[in-house]
């Protein structure tokens, strides 16, 4: 007994056509009565020679299914080394004669449908070659040029460079060794003297505006404000005075600027135009700090830290000012004595500073003109505004409160510095 038996009718058609001189043939094979066979087109190529890459491209569908297989393959001629991508091939005939290939489709149902393609590749053309021109007979003074295939001058003969010695100089325009040229550098300027003017607790008083004009008549190269920078409601007499130094001018904020205490918003936020916490200058072996007391102390002791920290950038410093409104050290009996806050600062700041520096403290608040026995304590706030009395201390011998005036370093290239207290008259008070 046998099962499962299957039984298919298979149909072959086998049709030629000739299509641009090369013969094509096309054979289907079908598997029952009702499927149609896929359908091959090949487009046609005519006049290949060897060494041509070629393209064979095909067309391929299935009337009633899909392609699931396509498969190329060369009966006869020259082997080519096709390369098969999708439905199409491609090769490069490296030898003249006639190339058949075939494609072979098949779809879902297994119906297959072969077609033959023939292609006659034919030797190129050989170019006739290009007449080349006799070669000319030149004379003794010229030179045959084969590119050209003419006659050209000879060259001049070019005299080899000379060997320059270290005095001298090669010149290309007449091939010779020159005399050095000798050059006369400018002298260095001589490096100037330092002068900066510093003045606190200044006022539109005549007092003050006349302190402000001594300042401008020494000319420093600096002028340093120490807060309370006017009394008015605004800035307008200090705009008109100070304001006017320009890039000369630098400042902190004072107590009456600061919202925190005398001051209001609107005056810190105008003050604040010409004062910058945390800024330095840096001249002479000289560096100076500023600070507002009346600001975040932390924030500015971290950024006075990595400064003065900072072995590179300490380099050649010699002595340091701390420069704010509010005094790290004043005498007894001040109408503003040592805060102990500010004293926390100043100590914090001066504990990163290398011992070898010398550390010079300028501050005002107090309304008088005082310094310590040491010289590195100095009170400087009689800019036009000095009301206040001066405490006894054998620590701090000079205090003025009579004067209006200011106190003028001056800071000599090699940093050497020297000082002196001048009122608003230009006389020197010590």
């Amino acid at each position: 007994m046998v099962s499962n038996v299957l039984i298919a009718v298979l149909s072959v058609v086998i049709t030629a056509a000739v299509i641009g001189g090369y013969t094509v043939f096309q054979q289907d094979i079908t598997f029952g009565g009702v499927n149609k066979p896929p359908v091959v087109s090949i487009q046609p190529i005519s006049n290949v020679t060897v060494n041509q890459t070629v393209l064979i491209n095909a067309t391929i569908s299935d009337p009633d299914g899909t392609i699931t297989t396509t498969i190329w393959d060369q009966k006869t001629g020259p082997k080519s080394n096709f390369t098969q991508v999708g439905e199409d091939i491609y090769f490069t005939p490296l030898f003249n004669g006639s190339y058949l290939f075939t494609v072979e489709a098949q779809d879902n149902d297994n119906a297959i449908t072969q077609t033959g393609y023939l292609i006659n590749v034919q030797s190129a053309p050989v170019p006739e070659p290009i007449p080349v021109p006799p070669k000319p007979t030149c004379t003794s003074e010229q030179v045959y040029n084969a590119t050209t295939n003419k006659c050209d001058p000879k060259p001049v003969p070019v005299p080899p460079k000379p060997t320059c010695n270290a005095d001298q100089v090669y010149n290309a325009t007449t091939n010779k060794c020159d005399p050095k040229p000798i050059v006369t550098p400018p002298p260095a300027p001589a490096p100037a003297d330092m002068k900066i003017a510093i003045v606190g607790d200044v006022d539109s008083t005549t007092a003050g505006t006349a302190t402000y004009n001594q300042i401008k008549a020494q000319n420093p190269t600096n002028v340093f404000v120490l807060g309370d920078l006017g009394y008015d409601d605004n800035l307008s007499w200090f705009k008109k005075t100070y304001g006017l130094f320009g890039n000369k001018v630098n400042c902190v904020l004072g107590n009456h600027e600061s919202s925190k205490e005398d001051g209001s918003t609107s005056i810190e936020a105008e003050a604040l135009q010409y004062c910058k916490n945390n800024f330095y200058i840096k001249q002479n072996h000289v560096l100076f700090l500023f600070f507002n007391t009346n600001g975040d102390l932390a924030k500015q002791t971290a950024a006075s830290n990595v400064l003065t920290s900072n072995t590179q950038f300490m380099t050649g410093i010699t002595s340091l000012h701390i420069v704010s409104h509010k005094p790290c050290a004043v005498p007894p009996n001040a109408h503003h004595p040592v805060e102990p806050t500010i004293k926390t600062f100043c100590d914090a700041v001066k504990s990163k500073i290398p011992a070898t520096v010398k550390v010079y403290y300028d501050q005002a608040h107090n309304h008088v003109m005082s310094q310590s026995k040491d010289g590195l304590y100095k009170q400087i706030g009689s800019g036009g505004r000095s009301h206040y009395t001066c405490g006894t201390n054998t620590d701090f011998p000079w205090c003025n409160n009579v004067n209006y005036g200011f106190l003028q370093y001056t800071i000599k290239p090699d940093g050497t510095t020297t000082w002196q207290w001048i009122d608003y008259n230009g006389r020197v008070l010590k």
